[in-house]
């Protein structure tokens, strides 16, 4: 469903974010996304979208090349869920913000209401339509964020670092609704007990390179390896 191939870019100061990434993800997996800060993750998380451009190499999603030309086909089926969601949420109820989405896609009302309501419940949000999103607290602005991209219907989910910031139980819920989404996952994160419990797969970058590539459970039943790559 998503091959990088080569991929490689460079922030405008010319200092390399991603340096000749190899990478496929298959239909379904869930995938976390290691690695210290400035190691490249959200830099790459932002390529699968179409945010950002390579300087070289190709990103390809469900068939699809990321190209300008393809940007809106392309998000349309990768949903990017910001760390903070206050990136992500700007009008003056929930139900706008998820239905923002749909309307930019020119569906009927209609359709944009059912969809309005089914990434609510989905999220376990249904009833909060009327709420302002700044009054609520921020388990639940995560929830209202991963329902504004929901309600796209995206096959793949990009998550950056979903479980920051949040309190043991609203970290608990989140991860007991990502468990339950049938979407492909990427999870950029620094929560090694999130990934236990949500990705099989876990792959580790340094300085914009992939260094390991293998089963969750073999990674973090090495803590020599762990240490040696920045994580706890």
């Amino acid at each position: 469903m998503i091959e990088l191939t080569q991929l490689w870019y460079r922030y405008p100061d010319h200092t390399p974010a991603l340096r000749g990434i190899n990478l496929t993800v298959a239909a379904g997996e869930k995938v976390a996304l290691l690695g210290v800060n400035g190691a490249g993750k959200s830099t790459l998380l932002l390529h699968l979208n179409g945010t950002l451009h390579p300087e070289r190499g190709t990103v390809v999603v469900n068939g699809t090349p990321v190209t300008k030309q393809t940007v809106r086909q392309v998000r349309a089926m990768v949903g990017l869920v910001f760390q903070n969601p206050d990136d992500q949420l700007f009008s003056a109820t929930v139900g706008d913000d998820v239905a923002f989405g749909p309307q930019y896609m020119g569906l009927p009302p209609a359709d944009v209401t059912q969809r309005v309501h089914q990434a609510l419940v989905a999220v376990g949000m249904q009833g909060f339509e009327q709420r302002p999103p700044h009054r609520l607290s921020l388990g639940q602005r995560k929830r209202v964020a991963l329902a504004t991209v929901l309600a796209m219907q995206p096959a793949i989910l990009a998550l950056d670092e979903p479980s920051a910031g949040l309190d043991p139980r609203a970290r608990r819920e989140l991860i007991e609704l990502l468990h339950a989404l049938p979407q492909t996952m990427i999870i950029a994160t620094h929560d090694l007990d999130l990934v236990a419990d949500l990705a099989p797969r876990a792959i580790v970058m340094a300085d914009g390179q992939i260094v390991a590539d293998e089963a969750t459970t073999t990674l973090l039943a090495d803590q020599h390896r762990l240490y040696e790559f920045g994580l706890r």
